[in-house]
C-alpha cells in the first residue's frame, strides 16, 4: 500500500515533470515579448488541475533564467467572499428551479413538501433523484440555466478590475495594487506589489482564458478528466462539500464553459504532461 506521504510526493513529482515540459514551450512563445516589454501569462483550467502549483513552478523557472516573474491569483477577484458567493449560487439555482416548476405547472403541495426536505438535506441538486421524482428534472434544468448565466460572468467576478491590473503592468507601472480576499467579510484588502524588476506577470485563475479578461499575451490552459480533477481536489482537502451534488453541478457547468473556450488558448497541457500548441494572432489586445 502506498503511504499518503509517498502519494503526495508522487503527485508533486508529476507536476514538476509537467512544468519541465511546459516551461520551454512557454518561454519560446514569449521570448520576443519579454525583450520588448512586460508580458502577461495566464494559467487557467478547472478546479483540481493544479493551476496554483504550476504557476509557482513556472515562476521559479523564470527566476532561474534571470527573468523576473510574479504570480497573481484571480481567486481574490469575485464580487463576494466565498461563503456569500456560495450562498448566491444556491439562491440562484433554487429560485430559478422553483419558478420553472411554477411556469410548467408542476408545483404542488406534495412537491413542495418533498422539495423542502431535499433542499434541507442538500439533495435538490442530485441528478440521481430524477428517476424517483420526475418533476426534479424541470427544477434542476431551470436552475442550471440560471447558474450558467452567473458562473464565470461579470455578475460573479470582477473582470474589469483584473483587466485594469493587467493594463497597469503592461504600462510598466512600478507598483501594482493587488487585491486579496479571505473567507470572512472583513478579510478583503489591498497591498502594493513592486514590479519594477518584473518582466512576466503570471495570472493563475480558473477563468484566465475567458473572453471577458483583456490583456493576456499567452494563455495556458491545464486540462484533466473529471476523475483526475476530483481526486486532486480530495487530496488538497481545502474545499467544503467537495463531493456534494451542488458543488459537482457548479464544477460541471464551469468546466463546460472552460471547454467551450479552449480554442482561445495558446497552449494546452493535460495532467500527463502532453503539450499542445495553437497558432494564435492578435493576443493581448
Amino acid at each position: 500500500m502506498i503511504q499518503t506521504e509517498d502519494l503526495q510526493m508522487q503527485v508533486a513529482e508529476a507536476q514538476i515533470q509537467n512544468a519541465d515540459r511546459l516551461f520551454p514551450v512557454v518561454l519560446d512563445n514569449i521570448q520576443e515579448q519579454i525583450r520588448s516589454g512586460k508580458t502577461v501569462l495566464a494559467v487557467s483550467g478547472g478546479s483540481g488541475v493544479g493551476k496554483t502549483g504550476m504557476a509557482w513552478l513556472l515562476q521559479r523557472r523564470f527566476a532561474k533564467c534571470g527573468i523576473g516573474a510574479v504570480t497573481v491569483s484571480g481567486d481574490h477577484y469575485p464580487h463576494r467572499i466565498p461563503v456569500c458567493n456560495d450562498a448566491e449560487r444556491i439562491r440562484i439555482f433554487r429560485d430559478a428551479g422553483l419558478k420553472g416548476l411554477l411556469e410548467q405547472k408542476a408545483y404542488t403541495q406534495k412537491v413542495r413538501e418533498i422539495l423542502t426536505g431535499l433542499q434541507r438535506n442538500g439533495q435538490d441538486a442530485d441528478d440521481s433523484l430524477q428517476a424517483q421524482y420526475a418533476w426534479l428534472r424541470i427544477y434542476q434544468d431551470c436552475g442550471d440555466r440560471a447558474l450558467k448565466d452567473y458562473l464565470g460572468t461579470e455578475a460573479e467576478l470582477n473582470f474589469e478590475e483584473l483587466s485594469k491590473l493587467v493594463a497597469a503592468f503592461k504600462r510598466q507601472e512600478r507598483e501594482l495594487v493587488v487585491r486579496h480576499m479571505g473567507r470572512e467579510a472583513h478579510e478583503v484588502w489591498y497591498e502594493w506589489m513592486d514590479v519594477s524588476d518584473v518582466q512576466v506577470l503570471i495570472l493563475e485563475w480558473t477563468h484566465g482564458n475567458s473572453e471577458l479578461l483583456t490583456g493576456i499575451d499567452l494563455s495556458v490552459v491545464l486540462t484533466g478528466t473529471p476523475e483526475e480533477t476530483l481526486e486532486n481536489r480530495k487530496k488538497r482537502n481545502r474545499d467544503a462539500g467537495i463531493d456534494s451534488p451542488f458543488v459537482a453541478r457548479v464544477l460541471r457547468i464551469e468546466q463546460a464553459k472552460i471547454d467551450a473556450n479552449l480554442s482561445r488558448a495558446d497552449i494546452l497541457q493535460d495532467m500527463h504532461g502532453n503539450v499542445q500548441c495553437h497558432a494564435k494572432a492578435g493576443k493581448g489586445e
